[in-house]
């Protein structure tokens, strides 16, 4: 049997299975992995339908899945847990923009956020070149840019293209730098820079988040001024 085949039976599967189950009416709907065994077109086609039903019948339900991004396309509220316990409860916008933990944000989001280690102290964050002022604490900070708050400039992090990812509407760059490989994504089908060019990456505070290295937990105030980059 083809794979073609097999996605559309089990996606017939699927109606059948909610369909028995919402018949009864139920105050509740419990859905334990439901597009797991589904193809990528499948899977996108039955989370529409499935958010559509839920919203039509007003049934409270609780999706339990894997995929990230079924569950910050299709939830109000998710819950994220990690090791059996409850790392962080939130809307998927606020999972992804005000993550509480390293874990959260390298979870939630694709491309991954960028993790950059640096050091807090008199009033300053350094990690590699990049400084500016903070007032968060002292000592190890992991720095997260996601890749959508990088961009080229005339000044910045100094770096070499490595690898270039065309997405579709969107260009990934991977930047080799003295602190590591960053992500960079840009709006658009065709690549601007080539493989080995050289760039400057440039941030603003303002979009990025610390995080305490040895918690692992978000360092409350950590959005500050913009950014300045020592010589």
């Amino acid at each position: 049997m083809g794979k073609k085949m097999m996605g559309s039976l089990g996606s017939q599967q699927q109606r059948v299975a909610l369909a028995r189950a919402v018949v009864k009416e139920p105050q509740l709907l419990l859905l334990d992995e439901p597009l797991s065994n589904l193809d990528a077109t499948l899977r996108l086609t039955m989370r529409t339908e499935i958010e559509a039903l839920q919203k039509k019948l007003g049934i409270t339900t609780i999706l339990v899945t894997h995929d990230q991004i079924e569950a910050t396309t299709m939830a109000d509220r998710i819950i994220c847990m990690r090791a059996g316990g409850i790392e962080q409860i939130g809307a998927p916008d606020d999972l992804y923009r005000e993550p509480q933990s390293l874990f959260i944000a390298a979870f939630i989001g694709s491309p991954p956020i960028n993790l950059i280690r640096g050091e807090a102290g008199d009033g300053t964050l350094r990690a590699g070149p990049v400084t500016f002022p903070f007032e968060g604490g002292a000592g190890a900070v992991t720095l997260g840019l996601r890749p959508e708050h990088l961009n080229f400039a005339d000044a910045g992090l100094n770096g070499r293209i490595a690898q270039i990812e065309p997405m579709g509407r969107e260009i990934l760059y991977v930047i080799e730098t003295d602190i590591g490989y960053v992500r960079v994504l840009e709006h658009g089908s065709a690549a601007a820079y080539a493989a080995g060019e050289p760039v400057n990456v440039h941030f603003s505070p303002v979009d990025s988040l610390v995080f305490d290295t040895a918690t692992e937990r978000l360092i409350a105030g950590a959005r500050a001024h913009p950014p300045m980059i020592s010589r």
